[in-house]
């Protein structure tokens, strides 16, 4: 809640006016306008490589990466360098590497062939303006800019010698400005998008004379904000084709964003292949393919910052058929920041993503990319405003990578993270509970790196009380291996991981942290879920309180999460309570304000337990002095159970959804039917900033047939249940020789002839 979204109203006009970044004919985009109220001050200095003293705001953090160098903007003077924006790279025949860096005033050439000591070693000047990008075919880079000059060409073949060339700023036909270029290293083809020609569409640059760029048709249905082009390797009739994948849509890129396909092999007469659109869409910005053309990535701008999502969101799309792709799924960093422009390399995706800095995935699993790297260009915080790092450019033979960061400049950077030469993945939703007499099926697929040994083996590697032992999994086609969970005691939980192992010994475990992370089962016949609010209506929920200001509120949360309050709901529906819903500089003052939920049965024969999604913030303001609790009542409010605390300072009072799950027949034995549970959040002290939310309340009763069996004893082991006949002796005998924890009726972690005996004993018993 804050002023920055109250500015957010200012016209076009207004804002080009104050900038000086206006140009006849230009394109306004939502997310350029905010670039400009997000702007801060650059941060100068002398250029900075690996062993000097750290920089003078700060060091900036990292994960299986080094920092070689950093080039401040001041460094590129005279051109105009209050802000960075776009980069990409060139390596001469030579084999001399450079970054070319784009700023302000125009773009910096760096010699970064020796990182330790990089060269400006020339400079062209530009259009000012916030925005240009840059490609390179063969030895020329052609710039664009949002500030005129249409396209510019620059000579890199001297530039061994310390010389680039502008060649020429080629305009024709009304055209001046262009917010991205873009280009199909296979073909040698140029294409400009966001212009203020062709619609805004993906225009064709003829540079069959490479010095003299002439308009060649292009794809012109809608507005294209950014684009890939490539030569198709994908089997099929497109297989050969120039083929485009446009972030796009009307009205500037915001009616029906989205993806376009269309085949522009003939530029003069491209055509649409399929269009497709994605959940909870902001403004589709820009897009990359894996190496393998199977999967896309895109990047969603807006989507954090209008908290359409509460995290870094990238799509995934399945484009390994162009007549039917179809979007399967999302990756994030887990950080609330914006996602920019993104590019793979082999089995990699590396991302600008602004205050975020640099991420890197793993994606030999192209569904589920591994975060293995980060570089954090902007050292404040990781929040959802546009500063920080801009682009990237991962494709240098050396394998280094330059960032280009808004207000610091040019980063050259090192990859450190070993990649490991095997990865598996969750196929289905694991179960979190499971039947006493076990069989629950799960299934893994297992990716191998191109080049490493073959798998030998997969285990579940499961630990009911007496350390962990294995289970093999059988192997199904494309990789996967599919197993079972055991049974066990109603009411009590085991742990479990997956174990791989490869020809060469090496062992990779799902989760990757295993055994210090696990998975976990709940054994039960049944949950029974009793109370499930996902706050879209008021189910009889009720505030109190003294506080002046900040009272509970219930709502679609409006403040943008920019002074403490969150940005969107915890379980996706939408609406949640929060205190004081206003897109304003608001928040609980001078008192307390009391949540109070409805009565909840939780009463029944089996476990209850009470779970809720809590969002507390006293991190900024004044002195942090303030504090939430959260109880609960047994007997319809007569008394309270304090079961949290959040003090200053301590775990969770920063923001951010946390789940929290109370063992309600533990607090009170029998649970009953009036139980209730209130949240208090407290501005009592110097008036510091203090902001909470709750969501998804639901209250689940775990159903152990009474008896703590499925039957009638626990020797009643297969249907018809609450009978004991030979087929439960069957059943009790395959669970043994299967080797599961449910035939251990002695409970000393071994199975042996005298379970069997225990279990005849039982058995000869008879149902109670």
């Amino acid at each position: 809640m804050g002023l920055r979204n109250s500015l957010r109203s200012v016209s076009v006009l207004s804002i080009c006016a104050v900038a000086g970044l206006c140009v006849s004919g230009a394109n306004a985009h939502d997310d350029d306008l905010r670039k400009i109220l997000d702007q801060q001050p650059p941060v100068f200095g002398p250029i900075w490589t690996q062993g000097m003293p750290t920089p003078r705001d700060g060091g900036f953090d990292a994960l299986n990466m080094t920092c070689l160098a950093n080039i401040p903007l001041n460094n590129f003077a005279p051109l105009a360098r209050n802000s960075g924006n776009d980069c990409w790279g060139y390596t001469s025949p030579s084999g001399r590497e450079y970054a070319i860096m784009g700023v302000e005033g125009g773009y910096g050439f760096v010699e970064i062939t020796n990182p330790s000591a990089p060269v400006i070693v020339d400079r062209i000047s530009g259009p000012a303006s916030l925005w240009h990008d840059v490609k390179v075919v063969g030895q020329y880079a052609y710039g664009v800019s949002e500030g005129g000059s249409g396209i510019q060409v620059m000579d890199l073949s001297a530039i061994d010698s310390g010389n680039v060339t502008l060649v020429r700023n080629w305009t024709g036909g009304g055209y001046a400005t262009t917010h991205n270029i873009v280009a199909n290293p296979d073909t040698g083809s140029l294409w400009i998008a966001g212009a203020n020609i062709g619609n805004g569409g993906l225009v064709h640059i003829d540079i069959s004379n490479p010095e003299l760029p002439a308009i060649d048709g292009g794809w012109t249905d809608m507005y294209v904000h950014d684009a890939q082009v490539v030569t198709s390797t994908r089997p099929g009739i497109f297989q050969g084709k120039e083929i485009a994948f446009l972030s796009s849509g009307f009205s500037g890129g915001f009616s029906q964003t989205g993806l376009r396909i269309a085949d522009v092999t003939n530029p003069n007469a491209p055509f649409n292949i399929a269009t497709l659109f994605y959940p909870n869409p902001g403004y589709s910005h820009q897009l990359w393919l894996s190496e393998d053309q199977r999967y896309l990535y895109l990047n969603d701008e807006l989507d954090e910052d209008n908290g359409v999502v509460p995290t870094t969101t990238t799509r995934i799309f399945d484009v390994s058929d162009l007549t039917n792709p179809h979007f399967v799924g999302t990756f994030t960093s887990g950080k609330p920041a914006i996602d920019h422009n993104l590019y793979t390399k082999g089995d990699l995706i590396f991302q600008a993503n602004y205050r975020s800095g640099l991420r890197v995935f793993d994606g030999i699993d192209p569904l589920n990319p591994v975060e293995i790297a980060y570089f954090d260009t902007y050292p404040g915080d990781d929040a959802s405003s546009f500063n920080g790092a801009w682009s990237n450019y991962p494709y240098f033979p050396s394998g280094n990578i330059i960032v280009s960061d808004i207000e610091r400049g040019l980063f050259v950077l090192r990859l450190d993270a070993d990649l490991p030469p095997l990865r598996g993945s969750v196929v289905s939703e694991l179960p979190g509970t499971v039947s006493p007499t076990g069989g629950e099926s799960v299934e893994i697929k297992v990716f191998v790196r191109s080049g490493e040994a073959a798998i030998s083996s997969v285990n579940i590697m499961v630990d009911t009380g007496s350390g962990f032992q294995p289970t093999a999994m059988t192997a199904g086609p494309d990789g996967s291996y599919s197993g079972a969970l055991p049974g066990g005691i109603c009411d009590q939980s085991f742990h479990y991981y997956f174990a791989i192992e490869n020809a060469d010994g090496f062992v990779g475990t799902l989760p990757e942290n295993a055994p210090g992370e696990t998975y976990s089962a709940l054994v039960a016949s049944g949950i029974q879920v009793a109370f499930d609010d996902n706050m879209e209506t008021n189910t009889g929920w009720s505030v109190t309180g003294d506080a002046s200001d900040g009272q509970w509120d219930r709502g679609v949360p409006v403040g943008g999460g920019d002074r403490g309050d969150p940005a969107s709901d915890f379980d996706g529906s939408g609406q949640c309570w929060l205190t004081d819903n206003l897109d304003d500089n608001t928040d609980v003052d001078n008192g307390t304000t009391i949540l109070t939920s409805p009565a909840l049965d939780a009463s029944g024969d089996g476990v209850a337990t009470l779970r809720y999604a809590l969002w507390y913030s006293n991190s900024f303001g004044n002195i942090i002095d303030d504090s939430m609790s959260v109880e609960v009542s047994n007997n319809n409010g007569s008394s309270w159970t304090e079961v949290l605390a959040i003090g200053p300072g301590e775990p969770n009072s920063t923001g951010g959804w946390v789940e929290y799950t109370v063992n309600l027949t533990d607090l009170f034995t029998t649970p009953s039917s009036n139980v209730r549970i209130r949240f208090n959040v407290s501005d009592l002290l110097d008036g510091s900033v203090v902001e909470a939310g709750v969501d998804a309340v639901r209250v689940e009763v775990l159903n152990c047939e009474g008896s703590g069996f499925v039957g009638c004893s626990a020797a009643d082991l297969a249907e018809p249940y609450d009978t004991l006949d030979i087929f439960d002796v069957f059943a009790y005998l395959d669970a043994f020789n299967a080797g599961a924890p449910s035939a251990d009726f002695t409970g000393d972690g071994s199975l042996d002839i005298f379970d069997v005996f225990a279990f005849l004993d039982v058995f000869n018993a008879g149902c109670p």
